[in-house]
Order: structure tokens, then sequence, then C-alpha cells
């Protein structure tokens, strides 16, 4: 099987199967045979492997590498370890990812670009920039799950802090028609609102990188 000569790297299905849709709404067409390979890592530890970006670099015909990974707790802590799993490819990157996410080219000739969920600078993962996508009319609704998921944490909900906003955004899901689609419908269905404002500046980086 060849090797798509456009690849974004990603922590997990959720995130696979959301891009798709964000972008295809977004102005890049989205047939069969897709624009950009997505990989699917299973957690963000097994994408800062060390020998990962060793081989994504070298793989044949590469022409962009692109990488989405959760900030979680901190942004620029997650930075910090994207920058240290690039240095065996990449000299000289920032202090501090771009606002507008890092896009840098290789010494071989790639494309090479990250972005840090939700917004390269906050807290938070890709939950964080979905939550941004709900419609202005359904925003009461959100902040009515916002009040129920504390008040579930208050009766000894086990879910933890750092996935709040992801328990928050699945039961403003389960109050929709139809009840509790997947991030991925939602977005497809427009549930969420992937054109919203908020949306742009992934789009611009996704575009730009993969020349889409």
């Amino acid at each position: 099987m060849a090797v798509h000569p456009k690849k974004l790297l990603v922590e997990g299905d959720t995130d696979r199967r959301v891009v798709p849709y964000l972008m295809e709404a977004n102005g890049v067409d989205w047939p069969a045979d897709p624009p950009v390979f997505i990989a699917s890592y299973n957690g963000v530890s097994k994408i800062l492997k060390p020998e990962v970006i060793e081989a994504e670099m070298k793989a044949s015909g590469l022409e962009a590498l692109g990488v989405v990974v959760d900030a979680n707790g901190d942004a620029a802590a997650r930075w910090n370890q994207v920058r240290t799993w690039c240095g065996s490819e990449f000299a000289e990157l920032p202090d501090q990812i771009p606002a507008e996410g890092l896009q840098t080219v290789h010494s071989s000739g790639p494309r090479f670009g990250v972005w840090i969920m939700p917004d390269n600078r906050f807290t938070g993962m890709l939950e964080d920039f979905l939550v941004r996508l709900i419609p202005d009319d359904s925003r009461g609704l959100y902040e009515l799950a916002q009040r129920c998921v504390g008040e579930a944490s208050g009766n000894g909900a086990p879910f933890r802090a750092v996935h709040r906003t992801k328990a928050e955004i699945h039961t403003w899901l389960a109050w929709q028609d139809e009840p509790a689609p997947q991030l991925h419908e939602a977005v497809a269905r427009q549930v969420l609102k992937p054109t919203r404002p908020e949306s742009h500046s992934f789009a611009s980086w996704f575009r730009i990188l993969f020349q889409v």
C-alpha cells in the first residue's frame, strides 16, 4: 500500500472522525479517497515517541505531515513536549507555538505543522474546541448542562476534572433530537455548527499545511 503524501496524526478515533466533517463544512472536498490520511494513535504518549517523527518524516513521497494533540492541563507544557519530540528533525522551533498553529518546512522538503487543541493557548482538548461550535440559541441549554454536571460532580460522579467539558458536551448532546449523537455525527448534522468563526483558525491551519 502506497504511503499517502499528506498525513495527519491525531490522538484518537474521535479526532479522526471529526476532522473530515469539520473540514468538509469549511470547503475541503472529502471523497472516499481523502485528500489527507488521518492516523489515530490511541493516545498522545504513542504519538510523542521519538521514533514516530523520525519514521514519518523519512516516509517516501511525503509532502506534508500534521500533528493534532490536546493541551489537557497546560498548553505550554504540551508544546514543550512536542518541541522535544521534534528535536531530532527540527533544530529551531519557537519557544511558544504560534496562536495560528505551527507551520514549518523540513530540511528534506515536506511541510510540517502542529495544532494543540483547543486553540494553541488554553487548556483543554477536542471537546473544548467543539463547545465553541454550539449554536447561540442553544447556549442557555449548554449552561444548564454545565450546572447539571457540576451537581453530578458534587454527588460523587467519578469523572476526572480534566474531562469536565467532555461530560458537559455529552450531557448537552443527550438532550438533542436525535439524542446523544457522537461528536462527528453532531458536526455532520450541524447540531454543532462547524462554520462558526471559532473554527476558522484551525481550518485555515489545515488548508495551508496540506494545500487543500
